[in-house]
């Protein structure tokens, strides 16, 4: 299990930025910052990215095609392959795709790991479930709250 120490500003789901009370920017703890990464690898397809076209999960990929088992797995090796190369150790993530009905997908990220807070401490265990509900036949990639 890896100690997680990346801070950057701290986004909303949608990317927009957050401001304090007082308008500065914020900085995000590193269990944020790696919801937030991980987040935006899902929301975005290979080659969309610049300067480094490597970066994304290519969920886009998978609009249209039919809901087979083989399809969901493809989609979870997808996730879970580019989270782990780009973002987070393979200990700390599973990835579920689980069918919600016939055209769409709920899809699970269960992020895991040993975290930074403010004050230097390891924060052990510290564990979420992000959850998107993604449309296999056409609409909008979209987050479960």
């Amino acid at each position: 299990m890896a100690i997680y120490s990346e801070r950057d500003v701290e986004l909303t789901f949608s990317g927009d930025l957050q401001l304090s009370a007082n308008g500065d920017i914020k900085l995000g703890d590193s269990f944020e910052t790696q919801k937030s990464a991980i987040n935006w690898f899902l929301r975005t397809n290979k080659g969309e990215n610049q300067p480094d076209v490597r970066l994304g999960c290519d969920v886009g990929l998978s609009i249209g095609k039919n809901m087979t088992n083989g399809n969901l797995n493809l989609l979870e090796d997808s996730v879970l392959q580019n989270l782990v190369r780009f973002v987070i150790a393979r200990t700390d993530v599973r990835v579920d795709a689980v069918p919600l009905d016939c055209e769409e997908v709920g899809l699970f990220v269960n992020v895991g790991g040993k975290y930074l807070d403010d004050d230097g401490n390891v924060i052990e265990g510290a564990q979420e479930v992000l959850k998107y509900l993604f449309p296999y036949l056409e609409g909008e990639f979209t987050p479960i709250l």
